[in-house]
Order: C-alpha cells, then sequence, then structure tokens
C-alpha cells in the first residue's frame, strides 16, 4: 500500500516554539508517511529534521513593528510574498498530497491568508481528494468574551464613564472587544468550515478545551480533534555535557524577551549568593536563539564572574531541564511541555504578549506543577523568594496525554486509509 504523503506548512514569525511543535509532528508522520515540511520561517538552529522528511523552504518571514517582513532586509515584501506563492503552488503541483497541514491558521496567521488559501484551492484542483487539517496548539488566540453584537444601546446611556466604555468616539474598550471578536469569528468559521476537513487541537481536553478560548466552537462544522500534548520524549537522556552537579535553569525560548526575564533572575541569584542559600548550585542559562546581540552582552555582563553559566541556545535542551533542581521560564508550550514531561519544580513567568501563556500558567499551578510570577511583579526580591520556595518543594504526578504527535499520525493514517 502506498504511503500518504502529507505536506505541512509551517510559519513561526517571532519565537522558536511553533517550529519545535511542528518539527516534532513531522518527525513521528515520516514513521508511516511521506513527509513535506513547508518552512517559511527563519532557520532555527541546531534544529534538524529526520533524514527521511523533505524540507522545502520559503522566503523566511518574521514579525517586525509594522507586522510581517522579510528576514533578508534586503529584500522587497511584495517580491518575497509573490516568491512564495509561486514555490508553494510549485510544491502542489510535484508533491500532490494526500494531506495538507497548515499550522495555526485560521486562528492566527491572517497576513498570510491569501498564499495559505491559494495554496488549499491549488491543491483541490490538483488532487480533489485531499485532506487540509489545521494543526493548532492547545490554546489559540483568545477571544476578549463570547459577544459578537453590541448589548447595550448608547442612546440610553447617560453617565459619561459608561459612555466612554461603549462609545466608538471614545475608542471605548467594550466597542475594540467587539470589533475583536466580530473579525475572530469571521476569519475563523467560514474558513474552516470551506476549506478545511478538520481541526487537531495539539492538547488534553481535561486541561482546556478550545470552547474556553474560543466561544463559537458549536458554528464549527468539521470535527475537532483532541491528539494531546506535542511532548518531546527524555527516553535516555544522560546528563549534559559539562552541567553542574547541581543548578537551576533559566530559559527565554526564542528570547524576544529574553532581557525581561534573565536579568531578575541574575539578581535574585545574586541575592540568594550574599544570602548563602545556593547550596552549591549555578545558575545555568538559555537567553535565547534570536536575543538581541546587545541584549545578551548585557546578560553576560550582570553574570559578571558569579555562579552562571549563560548561553543563547542548546539543542539538548530537555535533558538540561531533567537534571536540574528548577526550572524558570515563560509559558510557552513547548516550555510547558518540557515541564510535565520532566516533572521539575518550575517557576513561570507569562508573557503578556502571548495571550495563551498566563491560561496555561494558572492551569499548571492548579496542578501543582509550577509557581506562577505576574510579569508585573518580577523583581528580583519576589524572584528570590519564589525560588526558595520552589526548591523546597516536589511536584505531583500528572496524568495528562503526552503522546500528541503519535496521535496525530495515528489519526491522519486512519483518514486517508
Amino acid at each position: 500500500m502506498k504511503n500518504t504523503t502529507v505536506a505541512f506548512y509551517s510559519q513561526h514569525l517571532i519565537g522558536v516554539g511553533h517550529h519545535f511543535r511542528n518539527r516534532q509532528i513531522v518527525n513521528e508522520l515520516v514513521k508511516t508517511c511521506d513527509v513535506f515540511f513547508i518552512d517559511g520561517g527563519r532557520p532555527v538552529p541546531e534544529a534538524d529534521l529526520d533524514e527521511r522528511v523533505t524540507r522545502i523552504s520559503l522566503p523566511p518571514l518574521r514579525t517586525g513593528a509594522q507586522g510581517i517582513e522579510p528576514v533578508d532586509k534586503e529584500r522587497d515584501l511584495q517580491a518575497v510574498m509573490r516568491e512564495r506563492q509561486s514555490r508553494l503552488s510549485e510544491a502542489m503541483e510535484q508533491i500532490c498530497p494526500d494531506v495538507f497541514c497548515v499550522e495555526f491558521f485560521p486562528f492566527s496567521r491572517w497576513s498570510l491568508k491569501s498564499e495559505i488559501l491559494n495554496t488549499i484551492v491549488r491543491l483541490n484542483e490538483i488532487n480533489p481528494g485531499a485532506k487540509v487539517l489545521c494543526s493548532l496548539r492547545d490554546i489559540p488566540t483568545r477571544a476578549k468574551s463570547d459577544v459578537l453584537q453590541p448589548t447595550v444601546a448608547l442612546a440610553q446611556r447617560r453617565d459619561g464613564d459608561a459612555m466612554r466604555f461603549y462609545s466608538v468616539p471614545f475608542g471605548g474598550i467594550h466597542h475594540e472587544y467587539l470589533a475583536f471578536n466580530q473579525r475572530y469569528y469571521e476569519e475563523v468559521v467560514p474558513v474552516l468550515n470551506q476549506y478545511f476537513d478538520a481541526v487537531m487541537v495539539h492538547g488534553d481536553s481535561q486541561l482546556s478545551r478550545l470552547e474556553d478560548h474560543f466561544p463559537w466552537v458549536a458554528d464549527i462544522g468539521i470535527p475537532i480533534i483532541y491528539t494531546g500534548f506535542v511532548s518531546e520524549k527524555l527516553e535516555n537522556a544522560s546528563r549534559p555535557d559539562g552541567a553542574p552537579n547541581r543548578y537551576v535553569l533559566v530559559s527565554a525560548g526564542g528570547g524576544a524577551e529574553g532581557l525581561a526575564l534573565v536579568a531578575p533572575c541574575i539578581e535574585a541569584w545574586k541575592q540568594l549568593a550574599q544570602d548563602n542559600a545556593l547550596n552549591g548550585r549555578e545558575m545555568v542559562i538559555f537567553a535565547g536563539a534570536f536575543i538581541e546581540e546587545k541584549h545578551f552582552e548585557a546578560l553576560r555582563a550582570l553574570c559578571g564572574d558569579g555562579p552562571f553559566r549563560i548561553e543563547r541556545f542548546t539543542s539538548n535542551f530537555l535533558a538540561w531541564m531533567k537534571y536540574a533542581d528548577l526550572s524558570i521560564s515563560r509559558a510557552g508550550y513547548n516550555t510547558c511541555m518540557n515541564v510535565l514531561e520532566t516533572q521539575v519544580p518550575s517557576i513561570l513567568v507569562p508573557s503578556i504578549a502571548m495571550d495563551d501563556q498566563e491560561f496555561r500558567a494558572q492551569k499548571l499551578m492548579g496542578l501543582g506543577i509550577a509557581g506562577v510570577i505576574h510579569p508585573d511583579q518580577i523583581g528580583a526580591g519576589k524572584m528570590a523568594k519564589a525560588i526558595g520556595e520552589m526548591l523546597e518543594r516536589s511536584v505531583p504526578e500528572h496524568h495528562l496525554s503526552m503522546d500528541g504527535a503519535e496521535q496525530t499520525r495515528e489519526f491522519i493514517d486512519s483518514g486517508t486509509r
């Protein structure tokens, strides 16, 4: 029997979390499928694919101050978009996939709507029987409320504060929420129902359901499948070369907010050192693959000659976490999956810019797995106190589904054979 051919469209724009989750999925899919990984983000160091996966690279994009922009600043955005569309169309024609997986869209990536929908249309012309699947992390962009229509007549309001809350001329927050909700609904529901065959949510419904974040799930007319969390596996991970005997691990993902997270951790560690509270531990820091050079140098200078080891990135991160006494990080998907996999005590500082992170962090705190510090309260004193408390705690076992990549492969296989 012919293997199922899968094309997987992946586009990370800020950090590296989406890329690593997608890589984990395609490295599992290739066990039974012919897999083509269509990568539209900037290269991630040491992020190798299984040699059986065919990579198709698009001219890379990232998020800049004015929206999406080419990673190559010498190139014109419109020219890059035309080249990307051409390569995507060629890929559909050459691969003729049985399954086209699109990561995150239409729950986000709206700036890439044209190239994605054009690619789906071209695939349908080439292979009308192909399945189009949305590959979605556990928590999509979160709706502001479940309201789509105004519920209060402006003419009936008299007090100034309420007018500012509801009024369009005053830029009322209620009006902004309604406008966002309406756009979110219109970008997601009609697109899913017209162009897609199923949504794969890479989470566990015990912890979070799609309707917790997108309240109009009842209007989605295609199957919604919970695959479990996509998690890198420990296997027989040995202690990393050069790892201290005892250490606290600080990590900043892609590094977009690395300075804001890591600097208070360094200051807290210095404070604990003055109090003779380190007990022989060092602080190991991975400041982020894409952290700005000036920010990395500032952090390295802040470390001085103290009990610190600082690098930008490691491809062996899970092993570093496994042998740590404590992990301190943002609450992104991949890092939280690492925390669940290793069951290491952790402190999560969710990013304000990423609206999935606070929800995820609070859920893990509710399981007793993590302590949480709000990013507005991340001073050295509060961090030092939290480190001391978490180092004294044990982490309870959990029973969440962590085999999301395998379940994704089984779902794709079951629908195409």
